[in-house]
């Protein structure tokens, strides 16, 4: 069973691995997202991260459903900035057919997602919007707090946008939301730390084996122990496959310790997640990985993964020297 640990100092507790729902009714339908829901609850997740935007604005709902009898063990996030279309009956229908596209033919996942983004309105950050989000928010989860609320892919700028910070605060004095946080891009997310901006207690940020430097960075900069949360660990489908092929090389280098060359000797799903949550949670300061895992053998090797790994210290470090050399070669060959 997982075991929870101290998020920073942010007075929450969590085991270290998150469930991301930008997934549910997104990609995967009502089904499989509630299969995948109920797997996680059964491993021992206790953090569920979601948006306004998810499932095109649907998201949210199943998850409260879901958490309807569980609420009190649960730590929920949610996130607003971004707004999601309204979603007439044919739209509906056509997220179903492109669900049954992706499954037939993988290689179109990156055409629907580009079609997805059309039905988003990014950068939705004002006051009334965020009024409007929470009490949606509140409603579709079925609660009448959230643990987290951050700004969703912020800009920079919103930094300097006192009156809405203020009136995020003001939502944690009411007790509608229990800590504020801010979701970006590293750059963004390092200036907020730097800043110590209040009311901003929460970071969430893009977080792969291909590039650390910035989540180390990060944690020195952490001086007031904000919660740290890495988002898309895995970094996609072709990082993956690049992982992998990084991980094959390594194992067949002529002078590599035979211990760990035979634990690189098959790299499937288990090792893989093995050396992804240890070069995100080992050592770095980030509390916790929030990846989106919707088939219920990945929960459970992400979970085994994170509680259970092979892989020493001084091992994890020279798997994180060969990714980051195999960036770096990529980089000044691009």
């Amino acid at each position: 069973m997982l075991q929870e640990i101290e998020l920073g100092r942010s007075g929450l507790r969590a085991p270290v691995i998150g469930f991301g729902c930008a997934a549910l009714l997104g990609r995967t339908g009502k089904r499989d997202s509630l299969r995948a829901l109920g797997a996680a609850w059964d491993e021992g997740i206790r953090f569920f991260d979601t948006a306004r935007s998810y499932g095109y604005g649907e998201s949210e709902a199943l998850l409260g459903a879901f958490l309807k009898d569980r609420r009190g063990q649960a730590l929920v996030a949610t996130k607003f900035g971004i707004l999601p279309a309204l979603q007439s009956g044919w739209k509906r229908m056509a997220k179903s057919a492109a669900r049954s596209l992706i499954s037939m033919v993988p290689s179109a996942r990156s055409i629907v997602r580009k079609a997805a983004g059309t039905q988003f309105s990014p950068n939705q950050f004002t006051i009334p919007v965020l009024l409007q989000s929470i009490e949606e928010s509140l409603r579709k989860l079925g609660t009448h707090y959230v643990d987290i609320l951050f700004l969703h892919s912020a800009p920079s700028s919103v930094l300097e946008q006192q009156d809405l910070l203020g009136a995020m605060g003001k939502l944690v004095d009411q007790g509608k939301v229990r800590m504020a946080g801010l979701s970006g891009d590293p750059s963004v997310v390092e200036t907020a730390l730097e800043r110590q901006t209040e009311p901003l207690h929460a970071m969430q940020f893009p977080c792969n084996v291909f590039d650390l430097s910035a989540a180390f960075s990060m944690v020195e900069k952490n001086t007031t122990g904000m919660l740290l949360a890495a988002n898309h660990p895995f970094g996609g489908t072709a990082r993956v496959q690049a992982s992998r092929s990084i991980l094959r090389r390594l194992s067949a280098t002529p002078h590599i310790d035979p211990v760990l060359k035979e634990k690189l000797g098959t790299i499937d799903d288990q090792t893989l997640a093995e050396i992804v949550f240890d070069c995100i949670l080992r050592d770095t300061g980030i509390h916790i990985v929030i990846p989106s895992m919707m088939r219920v053998d990945h929960v459970r090797a992400n979970v085994r993964a994170a509680t259970h790994s092979r892989f020493t210290s001084t091992e994890v470090q020279l798997i994180r020297d060969s990714l980051s050399a195999e960036r770096n070669l990529r980089a000044v060959a691009h």
